[in-house]
């Protein structure tokens, strides 16, 4: 019997839901573990998917591994103890305008706390600051740290600037945007081509249970020409190749992760489009979305559905305002870029002694099970305030 494609998309579903399920008790498991060896702090292990070998850039698609890399390799990480000599990092973000970001650096800051490392946190203060980041990139150099975790604003820009300070022997691990650089040392994030798949996916079984034959989409990917929102537009559609009815994308705007850049967005395409049936974006955009369609007269017609989660939007899910997001679990990524730093200090070879790439299983957050993943697994403490210094331990 012929597979149809609505039978391809249950068992895509079916094997991805059995991964959230691995997911949810690693997570569940890592959160009461306690180790007898004192290094090892009680979030460990988790699972992720890490790649082996050689970068080569020139065999690399946006959003997606290098295929000069391994096969992917599903396992569990595993942080490395405290190294011997005091080290300095520093660490450079788009923003931290919104709590995503400042979720990222509460991983950063507390994996360095642990193993006792320093921090000099810069932020550009949006995605149009890419020349403010390469400035702060040479501050870092110039101020002589041992190695820089960067999230950068582009995905290619940034290239010669990596290079310049690979040059002087200071290694660069990317962190959460991915990026080309032929010289980058290592990589902590997930892709988020997955991520938007998983969310189309999600979009394609939601519309099929509610019976709809043709679906409207307005979907907000976030800033055109960085290292995750095109990437998330693509994976999307890709999924939504396996909803068996009509696909209208009614809207896809670009723009910078500020919330009222956001908001203005929504409000202008709307006016545009009128009711869609599915109102996908940035996180930033599924935070501003519930009160905006309410304002409309559009909450009962539309779903909202973010591309990745952040803290704003677990509340959101949880009331039922939001029905679903991905989460590529910001706060972990943020301690893996500092461990494969730490790594990277004590001499070890990414790509050979530990990926090259790595970032956690990616589960979707939905009304549904959202009870499975508590608020501080997710993002760390509510009340956190980024720390913009840290001083290594004596």
């Amino acid at each position: 019997m012929a597979t149809t494609s609505r039978d391809r998309f249950r068992g895509k579903t079916a094997t991805f839901l059995a991964g959230c399920a691995l997911l949810v008790l690693a997570v569940l498991l890592g959160a009461s573990f306690v180790s007898a060896q004192s290094d090892v702090p009680p979030w460990w292990p988790i699972q992720v998917k890490s790649y082996y070998g050689v970068y080569d850039p020139s065999q690399k698609k946006p959003g997606q591994a290098a295929t000069s890399l391994s096969r992917p390799r599903l396992e569990e990480w595993m942080p490395p103890l405290a190294p011997a000599g005091r080290y300095t990092l520093g660490v450079c973000v788009p923003h931290l305008k919104d709590p995503y970001w400042i979720a990222a650096t509460y991983g950063i800051i507390d994996e360095a706390k642990r193993l006792g490392v320093g921090i000099r946190l810069m932020e550009a203060g949006s995605y149009h600051g890419m020349q403010r980041q390469i400035e702060h990139l040479r501050h870092h150099l110039a101020e002589g740290v041992d190695g820089i975790i960067l999230s950068a604003i582009s995905y290619a820009g940034e290239d010669d600037i990596i290079s310049e300070i690979r040059a002087r022997e200071v290694p660069v691990v990317e962190l959460i945007n991915d990026v080309n650089a032929p010289d980058i040392s290592a990589k902590a994030l997930v892709s988020f081509h997955e991520m938007g798949y998983l969310t189309g996916e999600y979009v394609a079984e939601h519309a099929e249970k509610a019976g709809l034959d043709e679906v409207r989409v307005a979907f907000f990917p976030g800033p055109q020409g960085s290292g995750w929102s095109p990437e998330t537009l693509d994976g999307f559609m890709e999924a939504l190749e396996l909803f068996p009815g009509r696909v209208n994308m009614a809207a896809v705007a670009w723009g910078d992760t500020g919330k009222e850049e956001q908001l203005d967005l929504l409000r202008r395409s709307l006016a545009e489009t009128g009711p869609v049936d599915y109102l996908v974006g940035n996180a930033v955009a599924a935070e501003v979305a519930p009160d905006l369609l309410r304002e409309l007269g559009m909450e009962d017609r539309t779903t909202v559905i973010a591309t990745y989660i952040m803290p704003s939007l677990y509340d959101l899910i949880r009331s039922g305002a939001v029905q679903a997001a991905p989460s590529d679990l910001t706060v972990f990524q943020g301690r893996m870029a500092v461990d494969m730093m730490v790594r990277l200090l004590k001499g070890e070879k990414a790509g050979r002694d530990f990926p090259f790439r790595s970032g956690p299983f990616i589960p979707m957050v939905t009304t549904g099970n959202i009870a499975s993943y508590p608020f501080e697994g997710l993002f760390g403490p509510r009340d956190f305030k980024p720390v913009f210094e840290l001083e290594p331990r004596e």
